[in-house]
């Protein structure tokens, strides 16, 4: 469980974060949604300890303060939005760091690696390069990365940013397979709640201003109000008109 009170962040004068409450269960996929320079992924960064905040945040009743960053690890992985690096590390190479929470021996060969390489559906990658991947292959390496961390919760940084809409729907598809994590997840993409369910947690100016699933009654205005737009469905599938 992470359970978060009074999650306060500033940069300067500005108010990034306001005396945020928030509950994520163990296993539970949040969607958090909400227009740029809302405070979605200082919200990521104030759970990975990377910036200075007010207010508490505990893991399973612990506060976050209290772990090393090896600890957290344990507890959290993280996906960015922009991954890039100098070193022509293979994928295998490159998953394999995200077994340093666990051992110090993270280099050698294990065959979790293989075995992860394999749930995001890149096994035959094994032994090419990052440098020479396609947007959505990287995007599954990073994934595959974070996941061998063994981790009760991951942290995903609009994850589909930038990938084609094959390479979406594939990435999703993934991400939506993880029934035993807990997923939080950063998008401007309602495919992502099409795809994934779960609960939705909508963020304006720093506070929270819904969090539900897109079914609950509310959901269509709250999120039309929070981008200050309208929204459409067909069937079950909802989408931002562009006219």
């Amino acid at each position: 469980m992470i359970d978060i009170k009074g999650l306060t962040v500033r940069y300067g004068k500005k108010v990034a974060l306001d005396n945020l409450d928030l509950n994520v269960g163990d296993g539970e996929h949040l969607i958090l949604m909400g227009p740029n320079g809302s405070g979605k992924t200082t919200l990521l960064r104030a759970l990975l300890g990377l910036v200075a905040h007010e207010g508490e945040i505990r893991l399973n009743g612990k506060p976050t303060t209290a772990l090393t960053r090896r600890e957290l690890a344990r507890e959290i992985a993280y996906v960015p939005q922009i991954f890039s690096t100098p070193y022509t590390f293979t994928v295998k190479e490159f998953v394999s760091m995200g077994l340093y929470s666990l051992t110090r021996e993270w280099w050698i060969e294990d065959e979790r690696i293989y075995d992860t390489l394999n749930e995001v559906g890149i096994y035959e990658l094994h032994e090419k390069t990052i440098n020479t991947l396609s947007g959505g292959e990287l995007q599954k390496a990073i994934i595959a990365r974070a996941l061998i961390q063994d981790s009760n919760y991951i942290l995903m940084d609009e994850p589909t940013a930038h990938l084609d809409i094959r390479s979406t729907q594939e990435v999703l598809e993934v991400i939506s397979n993880f029934r035993d994590k807990g997923i939080i997840i950063v998008s401007h993409d309602l495919n992502a709640i099409n795809k994934m369910g779960g609960n939705v947690l909508l963020i304006k100016n720093g506070k929270m201003v819904f969090k539900g699933t897109k079914a609950h009654p509310d959901f269509k205005s709250r999120i039309a109000d929070t981008f200050e737009t309208r929204i459409s469905e067909i069937g079950d599938f909802l989408y931002f008109p562009l006219s």
